[in-house]
């Protein structure tokens, strides 16, 4: 770890760094599709060979979790545990409610006799994938079930990669229970996402995918959209902080440590325009890296995809933000809001010391299914919007389509499409 100008940053680190784990993408795009056309040939044979080969028979005798797991489950989960998910339940639901689209949009009379509305439809069969190799997540259960329920999505499927006992961990067991979710399955990395888009004997397939994963389960996901819709290709986590000299670098440290312990394929970049600030977060870094248990994991993180970058004024560091566009974007500086506002592409935005990005992951409501590897230039957050789609309904009553009738026909015309112009004349002849 050291501390640089951004300006002085060479091209090819700069594009390491822009890339971060997606540029790994396309090296591993074989391996992955050869996972996939297995799943799609062989169901759900190619799941249990994997897995029971992994944990053997006698760990993992069926695809789906049953309900005897999940009672198990409940009795390895502590109370603390079981309240600090009911207050995530509450404050989840409370911000996808505020987003659920009203069920009819504005009708628009274009003509008099002429109306056209859309009508808002969730989206049927729905698959939920919940990563689970490295860490617990039923903070992920209820980040991206509750949406899918609010959206009024008919069946909503669950994979979750089992652990070395081939069960999947008891805490994103019970908060799957605890919101009423049904088909879960003990299934993990590509072979879910192969198993929900072609669907196996035992797994049912869906019309589309959420969820975040390592870099197989982003690129199965677009392989998975030549058939089926995703929600985006969500892969490694990512912090970005933009800091002034009003910084605390106490905090600073504890926030990029906080995503770089997810794994080696993290990404945390800090701009900075004080090079105090740097070099004192390094340093913090340092002290708090000796206390975690996940030491290995954040380390190489900060090797990897690590930036902390000196810049000469704030909208430096902004332009280099919005080509950036992190996942998660704290910022800590004198006119948080100020800065925020000039902010295009960020997945969540995280505003003053206090706003840490684990409030963000687990707490306030927000979700933390986030666009990551750049892609926050034209995804948004995961949202109840999401599970969703818009259907246009359109009327005309037969003044209204007289008004029109003559656009119609001149444009067929033109089209050389007789059917289209016949389709509105005949309705006037007698």
């Amino acid at each position: 770890m050291k501390v640089i100008n951004l300006k002085d940053l060479s091209k090819k680190d700069y594009q390491r760094i822009i890339n971060r784990s997606g540029g790994t993408n396309q090296s591993i795009m074989p391996a992955v599709k050869i996972v996939m056309d297995n799943i799609q040939k062989l169901g759900d044979r190619a799941i249990l060979e994997k897995y029971q080969q992994r944990y053997g028979k006698e760990n993992y005798q069926s695809i789906q979790v049953t309900r005897e797991e999940i009672k198990k489950a409940y009795l390895e989960v502590d109370g603390q545990t079981i309240k600090a998910l009911e207050q995530m339940i509450k404050n989840i639901t409370l911000v996808q409610e505020a987003q659920l689209p009203n069920k009819i949009d504005t009708i628009v009379e274009t003509e008099k006799g002429i109306k056209v509305w859309r009508e808002w439809r969730p989206i049927e069969k729905v698959g939920l994938y919940i990563p689970g190799g490295k860490a617990i997540y039923p903070s992920s259960v209820l980040m991206t079930a509750i949406p899918a329920q609010i959206a009024g999505c008919k069946e909503i499927i669950m994979c979750s990669p089992p652990r070395g006992d081939g069960q999947i961990p008891s805490a994103t067991l019970v908060a799957a229970d605890m919101i009423g979710l049904k088909k879960i399955f003990k299934v993990g990395g590509v072979e879910a996402i192969g198993s929900m888009t072609y669907g196996t004997e035992t797994i049912p397939d869906v019309y589309k995918i959420f969820g975040a994963g390592n870099s197989y389960v982003t690129v199965a996901k677009m392989l998975a959209r030549e058939i089926i819709s995703i929600d985006m290709p969500a892969g490694p986590s990512e912090i970005f902080i933009i800091a002034d000299e009003t910084a605390n670098p106490k905090f600073i440290a504890a926030d990029l440590l906080a995503d770089a312990e997810h794994g080696e394929d993290s990404a945390c970049v800090l701009i900075t325009t004080s090079k105090y600030i740097a070099e004192m977060t390094i340093k913090e870094i340092k002290k708090q890296l000796s206390k975690l248990a996940t030491k290995k994991y954040a380390e190489q993180s900060l090797k990897r995809y690590g930036l902390f970058a000196i810049v000469q004024t704030m909208q430096e560091a902004i332009d280099f933000t919005n080509e950036y566009a992190p996942e998660h974007l704290e910022i800590m500086t004198k006119n948080n809001q100020l800065v925020a506002k000039k902010i295009n592409n960020a997945g969540s935005v995280f505003l003053g010391d206090w706003t840490t990005k684990s409030s963000g992951d687990y707490a306030t409501g927000a979700n933390h299914v986030l666009p990551t590897g750049g892609m926050a230039k034209m995804y948004p957050p995961l949202g109840v919007d999401a599970f969703g789609k818009w259907m246009q309904v359109q009327e005309c009553t037969k003044s209204g389509l007289k008004k029109i009738r003559k656009t119609i026909e001149t444009i067929a015309e033109v089209e050389q499409l007789p059917a289209h112009k016949n389709s509105a004349s005949i309705r006037f002849i007698s």
